[in-house]
């Protein structure tokens, strides 16, 4: 079967862009469980855009992902931020490969307070026999005590876009953009395809992604063959109940104990 993967170093020098021009607001979420951590490991960083809104909690940070130029840009932001960037430690990796060492020669994997795959990053790593494996990389990591956050579009509100419509515009350093956007959604391969176009004066750029979705019924049942607990479940960033007509599906998760 082929597997469909998003080029995000094409998509790196247009990410924060895109961010700004339709903001999620997602940091709340996240908000809420870092003051309580010492420790966070963030799956898909991307460009830092998460990170950069928590830098001055002086967490030790460790940040994945796998686009190069992903990490580079992140480099570049924290360059200037001494000394806080010394608590950011970033690796290009697989999230669904992830196998981070208490020390060097251990056998032991570093664990931490808090694991986070924000934006949807879980989507993209393939269909869900690699969700899993994901999963799986943050719970070998994830502490005893530990939280484990992930968000998923709920596949409820998909639509089939065959026109390109204006999803959001913005003047940002007297430039003006928008963002156009349409989608393609294969229920059979639970596949959802997003085509943009970011548009200025003078150019017109088309990016492509490709997410697997799940519906909730394949995370309870991936919750229990794997053995964690899902504590709270939010239909958005507000932090409002679940319901079948929510936008998103934000998962709290813990390890189930005894």
């Amino acid at each position: 079967m082929i597997q469909y993967k998003t080029n995000y170093d094409k998509w790196a020098k247009y990410y924060d862009l895109i961010y700004e021009i339709t903001p999620p607001d997602d940091s709340k979420i996240y908000k809420k469980y870092i003051k309580n951590s010492k420790s966070v490991l963030e799956m898909g960083i991307g460009t830092g855009r998460i990170l950069l809104d928590f830098i001055q909690y002086n967490i030790q940070w460790t940040g994945i992902d796998n686009s190069e130029a992903m990490i580079e840009i992140c480099k570049e932001k924290l360059e200037p931020l001494q000394p806080l960037k010394e608590n950011v430690y970033l690796i290009k990796e697989d999230m669904a490969k992830l196998d981070i060492k208490k020390e060097k020669n251990s056998i032991l994997n570093k664990t931490f307070d808090l694991i986070i795959y924000p934006s949807h990053s879980l989507m993209s790593v393939g269909e869900e026999k690699e969700q899993i494996k994901a999963i799986c990389s943050g719970l070998k990591h994830l502490s005893n005590e530990g939280i484990l956050i992930f968000d998923l579009h709920n596949p409820n509100n998909y639509l089939l876009n065959n026109e390109y419509q204006l999803l959001g515009s913005k003047t940002i350093q007297n430039k003006k953009y928008l963002l156009h956007s349409k989608s393609d959604v294969d229920f059979e391969k639970k596949l959802h395809s997003n085509h943009q176009i970011l548009e200025t004066e003078r150019d017109k750029i088309e990016l492509k992604s490709h997410e697997y979705f799940l519906y909730l019924e394949d995370v309870i049942r991936i919750s229990d063959e794997l053995g964690f607990e899902i504590v709270d479940l939010y239909g958005n960033y507000n932090f409002e109940i679940f319901n079948e007509f929510s936008e998103e599906m934000i998962f709290i998760c813990k390890k189930k104990h005894g």
